[in-house]
């Protein structure tokens, strides 16, 4: 008996190793499974900007990077002398003082330039079409940083834009493979007709993004949570973010379509030796427990004989001490 509609995913024409270079930004999505490939000891740079949920945003701050364009006292924003803000990101800070936080902001932006331009592989998650702008300039804010709303103007993206927008970006990304995603979290204070009119231009901009530029592709997560998982228990108790359980399985997936066989045992290696170093034992000190650090050991060390570019410093740590 089948009780789901599975998403269909073609294999993907190219796969992700740990020696390749990664850059996640954007929505939800991308802060997820950035998080489950750090832990999979992916070579990864993920949403050091903060989650960023409107296209237009993503695509000015990878700009940002592209020119080195790095942040000046036009990019701060004063509210009120209580905290100093960057709307291109999720940065604020309630300690006044603007060349340290520029200076921190530019610290952040020198490793983002170094990770993008080392990546091989580019996933872009897009959260909703629906834009906030701030009035006093009309630029497109990727964060209101908690200011009133009377301080910004609301509109839906259109499609025309957002490829516009891309096309200027993917021109530069020619041989970078580039993964769309579009984030399954609705965004329903505005209403599930406003979030579905969202969702579909993020869905028609990608498409046409993909009909045009040879090296992009689409990962359906949103198709996997929202059709695949259509049920309550696969959420949280805000009955709008996915679950733990359902974050895994969409991980699964994705290691399905983008892991070698070869990468995918490592993963799982990988795995078996970070919950061995998580172990809390009842006796530190009995002989079994020694033994089952010293064979840990082992393992760590002969993995890294055939991945030495592999860091487990962590979980020799974690290790050690129970030694």
């Amino acid at each position: 008996m089948i009780l789901s509609i599975p998403t269909k995913i073609p294999q993907s024409n190219f796969k992700i190793s740990h020696n390749e270079g990664l850059f996640l930004i954007g929505s939800c999505f991308s802060q997820n499974i950035g998080h489950r490939l750090k832990e999979a000891k992916f070579n990864i740079s993920s949403n050091s900007f903060g989650t960023i949920y409107n296209p237009i945003s993503i695509a000015e701050n990878l700009h940002r990077l592209l020119k080195v364009k790095h942040y000046d006292g036009n990019d701060i924003y004063n509210y009120k002398d209580e905290k100093l803000v960057n709307f291109s990101n999720q940065s604020s800070s309630h300690k006044i003082d603007e060349s340290a936080f520029l200076m921190k902001e530019n610290d952040k932006l020198a490793a983002d330039i170094l990770a993008l331009n080392q990546s091989n592989t580019i996933i872009l998650t897009f959260g909703t079409a629906w834009a906030y702008e701030w009035k006093e300039t009309s630029q497109i804010v990727a964060n209101c940083h908690k200011i009133p709303n009377t301080f910004f103007s609301k509109r839906l993206l259109t499609v025309a834009e957002i490829v516009t927008k891309y096309d200027e970006l993917l021109n530069h990304f020619k041989t970078k493979n580039i993964v769309f995603t579009v984030s399954p979290v609705r965004h329903a204070k505005g209403g599930l007709h406003e979030n579905n009119l969202s969702k579909s231009t993020l869905h028609l901009a990608i498409n046409e993004l993909m009909n045009k530029y040879e090296n992009c592709s689409y990962f359906p997560a949103y198709e996997i949570v929202i059709d695949e998982l259509r049920d309550y228990r696969f959420y949280k108790e805000d009955m709008i973010h996915p679950s733990d359980q359902a974050i895994n399985y969409v991980w699964d997936k994705f290691s399905e379509t983008y892991f070698e066989p070869s990468t995918l045992d490592l993963v799982e290696q990988i795995f078996k030796i970070k919950n061995a170093a998580a172990h809390k034992p009842f006796n530190y000190e009995s002989i079994g427990h020694k033994q089952f650090v010293a064979k840990q050991t082992e393992l760590i060390n002969k993995l890294k004989q055939t991945a030495p570019y592999l860091d487990f410093e962590q979980e020799i740590s974690q290790l050690n001490q129970q030694n």
